[in-house]
């Protein structure tokens, strides 16, 4: 959650709620995100926070404090629905976070939540992701049986025929040919060569 969404939830605009609740709010409650602009934070300690309620388990305060929780989890211990950014899902995966954003368009991953302006994935796709079985998201690409993998097909150019026959008869010059067709010198010598091997491998 932003502070704009914790605001909202207590019912306050959000200048009125950082005058009055938002310093008591950051010294308690973490961010998610330290380091960034946009200040994000645990949405199940917020609203633990908002209404008064024993913290999460296995939460810590801002200042590290956890001793007054006694339900609280071993230390990196996880919520499946927690949301990661690309950099932490490369984390998961073992990956670099242009390799999680490149997962995203291929199909390899899902595309993830749109959420304060970035992408985020669930920890439990990228966990799911990573216990797959396989290992291609290591060497992302198009996989196998993709129409794209094809070579493209050899264009037929019946200038070339054309000029094959022409020379049979009379010498051919470059000058010749870019004149007869309207082209450039580099494309009549391309063309002129591959009429001169379309003749010797007819031959």
């Amino acid at each position: 959650m932003s502070e704009d969404d914790i605001a909202a939830a207590a019912g306050l605009p959000v200048h009125t709620w950082r005058r009055r609740h938002g310093a008591a709010f950051r010294a308690r409650v973490p961010m998610v995100n330290p380091g960034e602009r946009l200040r994000l934070y645990d949405a199940e300690q917020a609203h633990a926070f908002l209404s008064g309620k024993p913290w999460p388990p296995g939460a810590k305060g801002a200042a590290g404090d956890d001793a007054q929780w006694p339900t609280a989890v071993p230390h990196g211990e996880e919520h499946p629905d927690d949301l990661l950014t690309d950099k932490e899902t490369g984390n998961v995966l073992g990956v670099g976070d242009s390799t999680v954003r490149a997962y995203a368009t291929t199909g390899h991953l899902p595309v993830g939540i749109e959420r304060h302006g970035r992408t985020w994935w669930p920890r439990r796709t990228a966990e799911a992701r990573r216990d797959a079985g396989d290992q291609h998201h290591r060497t992302p690409g198009r996989k196998p049986g993709d129409p794209r993998n094809r070579a493209p097909r050899p264009r037929h150019d019946p200038r070339i025929a054309e000029i094959g026959e022409l020379a049979a008869h009379a010498p051919l010059t470059t000058a010749d040919v870019a004149q007869r067709y309207g082209v450039g010198e580099r494309t009549a010598q391309r063309l002129l060569a591959a009429a001169r091997t379309h003749a010797r491998t007819e031959t």
